[in-house]
């Protein structure tokens, strides 16, 4: 290739590149955490595969899942990082459905403050969630009652924001209990604060987090939903194979600079997130099943009216996955 026309390729390329992005599909994506379990959405973001597929996608961070949840159904954010929280809006008429699995486990952490060291010591005690409905507070009432103390009544139950406001209010005595994810928690036992429970251990494969439209976006928009699942499918290989540039994610996001609390993180991480990101739907139905004892308006709510996986099949019978992975 003679020196003239090296630089013209350089340029026609870069010309190609701008006119890709400046006809990208804008899209704003909540993710509702900050404790590690949108891992994939930030991993995919960083590396820059929405722009890959088409996409000009702003991430939002909203405090709780069921605040994301909110967000997809008023229209602000179509696409987000939800948890649980999709659930009671969808027993109450919502179109919003999961699309995508995240983490598949629930990988909290019921932390308490260093004087607490027993069940009994929680009894009268207030415990911190991020907000009503989300995961945190489907977490924390199934672990207290596990415990065999009961929610509300034994232990208060305070809304208070992400694992961050949470961790801090626990440090001010505000609470003297929340539940935590990685790294976060990793950090409190540091700082000497008791782990009451272990939830992750109890392998319960509920999703503590998704990805959810509604079903109205998915009919107008197929397209873009493919986009991003095909994006995102590629950032769940990186962050995967790529253990250094997850954790600078990892930290970036969660602000956690502990080289060992976010080494642990990702490697829990690593293992909770499925190349293929089916929703299980014996799992959601645990949870409507949980929530509905409470909620009469939940009690005719069945899983597969919330979960809306056809996008992911028709992607993965394609062979996507596969390819991604060398096979």
């Amino acid at each position: 290739m003679s020196r003239k026309l090296f630089p013209s390729l350089i340029l026609m390329i870069a010309l190609v590149s701008v006119a890709f992005n400046a006809h990208a599909q804008k899209l704003s994506s909540a993710y509702g955490a900050l404790g590690g379990t949108y891992l994939p959405m930030w991993v995919t973001h960083e590396v820059g595969l929405f722009k890959k597929y088409g996409l000009d996608v702003e991430l939002v961070f909203v405090r709780g899942g069921s605040m994301a949840a909110t967000a997809i159904v008023a229209g602000q954010t179509p696409i987000a990082g939800a948890d649980v929280g999709v659930i009671p809006l969808a027993g109450s008429g919502s179109d919003i459905v999961f699309i995508a699995n995240m983490v598949d486990t629930l990988a909290y952490f019921l932390v308490a403050r260093p004087e607490i060291k027993t069940k009994e010591d929680l009894r009268g005690k207030r415990a911190g969630i991020s907000r009503f409905g989300s995961t945190s507070d489907f977490v924390t009432r199934m672990a207290l009652e596990g415990l065999g103390l009961a929610p509300d009544r034994d232990v208060a139950i305070v809304q208070i924001g992400a694992v961050p406001d949470r961790f801090a209010a626990m440090e001010g005595n505000i609470v003297q209990a929340t539940v935590l994810t990685p790294p976060i928690n990793l950090v409190a036992k540091k700082k000497g604060f008791s782990i009451i429970v272990d939830v992750a251990a109890l392998g319960l494969k509920i999703p503590n987090s998704a990805l959810a439209t509604t079903r109205s976006y998915m009919r107008r928009n197929r397209e873009i939903v493919r986009k991003y699942l095909m994006a995102y499918l590629e950032g769940i290989k990186v962050l995967k194979s790529n253990p250094a540039l997850s954790i600078r994610s990892l930290s970036r996001y969660t602000r956690v600079t502990d080289a060992e609390s976010l080494q642990e993180a990702y490697k829990v991480y690593a293992g909770a997130v499925p190349e293929r990101p089916y929703v299980d739907l014996p799992s959601i139905q645990k949870v409507i099943d949980f929530y509905k004892k409470d909620r009469p308006e939940m009690a005719k709510l069945k899983a597969e009216q919330i979960v809306d996986v056809s996008v992911l099949q028709e992607i993965d019978q394609s062979r996507f996955i596969d390819t991604l992975y060398g096979r």
